[in-house]
């Protein structure tokens, strides 16, 4: 009897395991049905979701490049206009300086061009001779003035040895200018730029003589400056 209610014990254990197991088993099956649909229908939305988001995307690239190849294209073509506008200009202008080469080449190659221009050539190495004798002459005027300034100086200084004053400057006349006479060879053929070089070379006197004669007559300013400048300097 013992061994028989053992078994019997023994077999209503195994039938509650058994019973116990089966419903664990079937309670977690449901379970895994259960959240298997839930994520299965979790992972079919997020897929529309992404799938709508990288049709859209894929759109919005398709648009940019779209756009980005239009305004390439846009570019090319104005790069191409201007290049053909740059070469027609490039091709014009060097027609033009061949024509004018020409022109100049035929003018020069008449008689009386010639005559004119060996003409200008002379007077203009003329105009640059007597430039650089009247700096000569002035170079050699300033000596002989120095020379004439020092001997009333001597004499003063021998009867007044105690109080000796510096002479005064020479205060320079317009009698050239009241007289008409020009103060230098040529002067009212010479340009404003001539006349102020040559000024720069000139002494004191002779650079008041050409200041007054062009205020009273030319009134040209580059002269004027050019003659203040140098009594400026001299002073």
């Amino acid at each position: 009897m013992t061994r028989q209610n053992q078994l019997r014990r023994s077999r209503t254990r195994l039938q509650r395991q058994g019973s116990l197991w089966f419903q664990q088993t079937r309670t977690a099956s449901e379970t895994f049905v259960a959240e298997a649909q839930d994520a299965s229908i979790t992972f079919g939305r997020d897929m529309r979701a992404s799938s709508a988001k990288l049709v859209a995307s894929v759109g919005r690239s398709a648009q940019g490049f779209q756009k980005a190849l239009h305004k390439e294209v846009l570019d090319w073509q104005g790069l191409a206009l201007q290049t053909r506008d740059a070469y027609v200009a490039t091709i014009e202008e060097r027609r033009a300086r061949v024509e004018h080469q020409a022109l100049s080449a035929r003018e020069a190659l008449k008689p009386g061009a010639v005559e004119t221009t060996v003409l200008k050539s002379a007077h203009e190495l003329l105009e640059q001779a007597q430039s650089r004798i009247d700096a000569r002459l002035a170079e050699g005027a300033e000596p002989a003035t120095a020379k004439t300034a020092s001997k009333p100086k001597a004499a003063k200084a021998a009867k007044a040895p105690k109080a000796a004053k510096a002479p005064k400057a020479a205060k320079p006349t317009k009698a050239e200018t009241k007289k008409g006479q020009s103060p230098l060879r040529n002067y009212d053929r010479l340009t404003a730029k001539d006349v102020a070089t040559r000024v720069q070379k000139l002494t004191a006197p002779q650079a008041t003589a050409v200041l007054d004669y062009e205020r009273a007559r030319k009134k040209r300013a580059t002269v004027i400056r050019a003659a203040e400048q140098r009594l400026a300097a001299a002073s």
